[in-house]
């Protein structure tokens, strides 16, 4: 055993040889070779250097030199000069009847796409939460919808962390997200900031809380409360605000959406306050616009939660993705908030549920 630990030890054993890499062919049609004949098909044209650089607006120097190259990759004259003319050779000839075509076919490569690019699908995906697709995106979507009358528009209503991976993952093009300042910010894609939501409190009317003259966190843990599900970035916030004041497991939690419209109604109908960030607007709003909900902004407890459009890096953006990031990313006022025309009825009425 011991010898045989020791042979262990003290043997190496070779890796087998690996067989040479063969050599790949070289790829004959890279730009470089394709301006390279291009150039070869002018001097064929306009028999001078002058007149072939003009046509394809570069310089003598760049021609001569493209047609010198590929000499010396093919190994035989292909052209000679006469005076202020040249002359191609039997083999410049001859090349030139075979890459004459392929050139014509690459020029004409943009114009055929450009001839079926309208009978192409035009799509935008865009990821977000239906709270930013009411409050800021009404406008810029009505305006792009109006400059690509052909845009086939499609919404994933998903809450932020859900829409930043769809788009991450290839499900959308866009997003227009909430981040925490607290959390990284994925290097695969672009963020860029719009606005900030104040955390906001929804209370019925004549509740004690829209009277007190500042609000505690304690006092958020003796009523029923509605809150957005804990897979959204403003409840992981929320809890941990609660968690590190101790009050987290007092709460008395009784129903959790998503869904902004819900929580209005389901404080109109008295079953408890809900928290949630707001647009800002919204807190400026009369109580009777709110429709049987009083707003009390809180965040001197919670701070506010900012809003993000966001695109992937690296990828090509398509004349309509472009567009509409430049709609929703410019119309802002100097305070940040963007400049949207909302429709007049900003709380929708859902049909009167009985308390229960």
């Amino acid at each position: 055993m011991l010898l045989h630990a020791v042979l262990r030890q003290n043997v190496r054993i070779e890796p087998a040889p690996q067989p040479p890499m063969p050599d790949l062919p070289r790829h004959y049609f890279k730009e470089l070779r394709l301006q390279q004949f291009r150039g070869l098909v002018a001097l064929a044209r306009w028999q001078t250097f002058s007149a072939a650089a003009a046509a394809l607006h570069l310089t003598r120097a760049s021609v001569w030199q493209q047609v010198r190259a590929l000499e010396k990759e093919l190994a035989c004259t292909l052209l000679r000069t006469r005076g202020h003319r040249v002359e191609l050779t039997a083999a410049g000839h001859k090349l030139v009847e075979i890459v004459a075509p392929l050139v014509a076919g690459f020029d004409s490569v943009k114009s055929a796409f450009t001839s079926v690019q309208d009978s192409l699908p035009q799509t935008l995906v865009i990821a977000t939460a239906p709270t930013f697709l009411v409050y800021e995106l009404h406008e810029p979507i009505s305006q792009i919808h109006g400059l690509f009358p052909k845009l086939h528009l499609t919404f994933l209503e998903r809450n932020s962390p859900a829409a930043i991976d769809a788009l991450d993952q290839g499900g959308a093009d866009v997003a227009v997200a909430a981040l925490p300042e607290s959390a990284a910010k994925r290097s695969s894609l672009n963020f860029t900031p719009l606005t900030t939501y104040p955390f906001t409190l929804i209370c019925p009317p004549r509740h004690p809380l829209t009277v007190k003259k500042r609000i505690t966190l304690r006092d958020l843990s003796h009523y029923p409360l509605i809150l957005p599900s804990n897979v959204t970035y403003c409840r992981q916030h929320f809890d941990s605000v609660l968690g590190r004041a101790g009050l987290l497991q007092k709460l008395n939690i009784v129903l959790e959406s998503n869904f902004l419209v819900m929580l209005f109604e389901y404080v109109r109908i008295g079953m408890g306050l809900a928290l949630t960030p707001l647009p800002p607007e919204l807190l400026s709003q009369p109580e009777a616009s709110l429709s049987g909900v009083v707003l009390r902004g809180i965040d001197h407890l919670f701070g506010i939660e900012p809003l993000y459009y966001i695109h992937r890096k690296g990828e090509f953006e398509t004349p309509y993705a472009a567009k509409f990031r430049e709609l929703v990313t410019t119309q802002r006022n100097t305070s940040g908030r963007l400049q949207i025309k909302r429709p007049t009825a900003v709380l929708p009425e859902l049909p009167r549920l009985k308390h229960m």
